[in-house]
């Protein structure tokens, strides 16, 4: 027979197991998750044409996105114009921040962000959609259909 202590341990015990399993049966997928590359010009998402004179400067873009629900992901800029216009030594852009999923979108806001080192401070976001189809991420912030294309490196 149980005395109450043992009866109370495994209650919480079985809630514990049902609250992991939940949370993991809740968990958005992990399509997002890995290193992911592309280039900074415009990118149209139906062909994957790039086209410089639209916006952009040629430059090598890195976003590294972690598992989970509130996934920290990274983003560098191997050239970025506004550290050179801004008369930095440093031109290569770093961001760290997290991410929320809402529906289909994965929301990225980095807090911390500069030019060569994250202690400039600052702010940016990204709004993200895996194409399970292509394995690619796709961003257009204004929705004119001129985005980035992201392609899966791991």
């Amino acid at each position: 027979m149980f005395d109450r202590k043992r009866l109370v341990a495994l209650a919480a015990a079985t809630a514990l197991t049902f609250a992991v399993a939940s949370v993991a049966l809740a968990a958005p997928s992990s399509g997002f998750a890995g290193v992911w590359r592309s280039v900074d010009c415009a990118q149209w998402w139906e062909d994957g044409r790039v086209d410089c004179s639209v916006w952009g400067d040629s430059s090598q873009l890195s976003l590294t996105i972690g598992e989970g629900t509130a996934p920290r992901a990274t983003f560098q800029d191997s050239f970025a114009t506004v550290c050179a216009n801004g008369g930095s030594s440093a031109t290569r852009w770093v961001s760290a921040g997290s991410g929320a999923y809402e529906d289909v979108f994965l929301w990225l806001t980095f807090m911390k962000s500069g030019c060569g080192s994250f202690g400039q401070g600052g702010y940016g976001a990204a709004q993200l959609y895996h194409d399970p189809g292509s394995d690619t991420l796709w961003e257009d912030e204004d929705g004119d259909g001129w985005g980035i294309v992201w392609y899966r490196l791991t």
